[in-house]
């Protein structure tokens, strides 16, 4: 069987799959008598972007792409604790094309899904973004959840997964399958120990996952969070994070942590090679400490200091440390906000240090916001012959009806890859909540 047969077999599955949640999604309108109640909200956000880039050789690129993102959920469907979700988005480009052609669009989520009246169980069928344990993953399948009444719960999941950056002809994973054992106390504790399989021709080895996580109290206002995968296919851990944090009062919260992730685990040898980073390395190794302090010293007022460490394996990039403070005030009944911070970066390679400083405010008054964000970064060494990059971005948006709003931004930016540019940004926003039928 040839690449380009398995590639049009795969697409043709998932056409049939998408027609399938399609039609979960139409059965609550098909049938009045289960739609007699249901809670319906709809989202849409409209982008219309204008901008310009010259080709070497000095010709430019005229393009202006409109962008839909759609949401919608059913709700309480019959009164019962049935929903039904749809969230996709679609582009079509009004001047030059800025892909490989004109239109593209993807699905991101259609699936139907249920929660036990008491919170101790949750199914969903369809195709929606899955995280649980080891799994951060889009599929086409099934998933369900249940807890027991002394805490003890697990999770399954099965389907075939979804890879959006689908190259004509290229293998995707046959199906993705697993699950997660845990213990959960509220407001105590949460520990699950997790298991991921991805099947398919792509590499050598099949994907597989195995993962653990934690969720503690220590006492009131201390917090202990941890979550690691170790990547079976390599034999090695792909990815660390460990973190605490302290809230000791109402107006002060403190977190530090460490995070730790290998490229070529976290990436994978299984790996569709449409998702790797051109500009990673895989034989790099990652590891970084952080710390942040948020402080409301005053009533509206709040300081926020943050510091990085980021240390590589590899001598290019290096290691660097970025330390950040900032101050924010929220007033005009906390409607609006405004505030300025500064930052450094250190780091072992000079063409990696500059100083950063950023200030931003918003304004409104009854239907009518502006906003302003200005971004600005002095480097240690020029690059591309600059010393200097700026960015501002400017929005005035009104809201015409409850549920519409028409905004509209200018981005101005000089940087080492772009030089004066502008681009115009026009943004339509719809949300509408309603209850259908009369039986709830």
């Amino acid at each position: 069987m040839g690449e380009g047969t398995v590639g049009r077999l795969f697409l043709e599955r998932r056409n049939r799959v998408c027609l399938l949640v399609a039609a979960i999604l139409l059965l609550p309108i098909a049938a009045p008598a289960v739609a007699d109640a249901m809670d319906l909200k709809l989202s849409s956000r409209t982008y219309g972007l204008i901008y310009e880039r010259e080709r070497p050789g000095g010709t430019k690129d005229r393009f202006a792409p409109l962008f839909e993102y759609l949401s919608t959920d059913l709700e309480n469907v019959g009164g019962k604790n049935v929903s039904f979700h749809f969230y996709g988005w679609g582009r079509v480009d009004l001047a030059d094309d800025t892909g490989t052609d004109g239109t593209s669009g993807e699905i991101g989520s259609a699936y139907a899904e249920y929660l036990h009246p008491e919170g101790n169980a949750q199914a969903k069928l369809g195709r929606f973004f899955l995280t649980e344990g080891a799994a951060m993953d889009t599929i086409d399948g099934a998933f369900v959840k249940m807890t027991t009444p002394v805490g003890l719960g697990v999770s399954l999941f099965g389907g075939i997964p979804v890879e959006y950056s689908e190259i004509p002809g290229r293998e995707n994973g046959d199906s993705l399958y697993g699950g997660r054992v845990f213990f959960a106390r509220s407001g105590r504790i949460e520990l699950g120990v997790s298991y991921l399989k991805e099947e398919g021709s792509i590499r050598e080895t099949d994907r597989e996952l195995f993962g653990g996580d934690l969720w503690l109290q220590v006492i009131r206002g201390v917090e202990l969070t941890g979550q690691a995968f170790y990547n079976d296919a390599t034999h090695g851990m792909a990815y660390q994070r460990y973190a605490l944090r302290v809230v000791p009062g109402a107006t002060v919260d403190v977190s530090a942590g460490f995070e730790s992730y290998d490229y070529k685990d976290l990436f994978g040898a299984t790996l569709n090679p449409a998702f790797a980073f051109p500009f990673l390395r895989q034989e790099d190794d990652v590891n970084s400490i952080f710390a942040i302090v948020d402080w409301e010293f005053m009533k509206g007022w709040t300081l926020e200091v943050v510091g990085k460490r980021i240390m590589h394996d590899l001598a290019n990039p290096g290691d660097a440390t970025r330390g950040e403070v900032g101050l924010r005030h929220i007033y005009n009944k906390n409607m609006d906000v405004m505030g300025f911070s500064t930052a450094f970066v250190a780091a072992d390679l000079p063409e990696n240090e500059y100083r950063e400083f950023r200030a931003f405010g918003t304004w409104s008054r009854e239907k009518l916001r502006l906003t302003l964000d200005a971004l600005a970064q002095d480097f240690e060494q020029r690059i591309a012959g600059k010393a200097l990059a700026f960015q501002v971005v400017g929005t005035a948006g009104y809201r015409f009806l409850k549920a519409l709003q028409l905004s509209g931004s200018l981005i101005w930016t000089d940087s080492p890859t772009l030089d004066k540019d502008v681009t115009g940004l026009v943004r339509l926003s719809y949300d509408l909540s309603a209850t259908l039928g009369g039986k709830k």
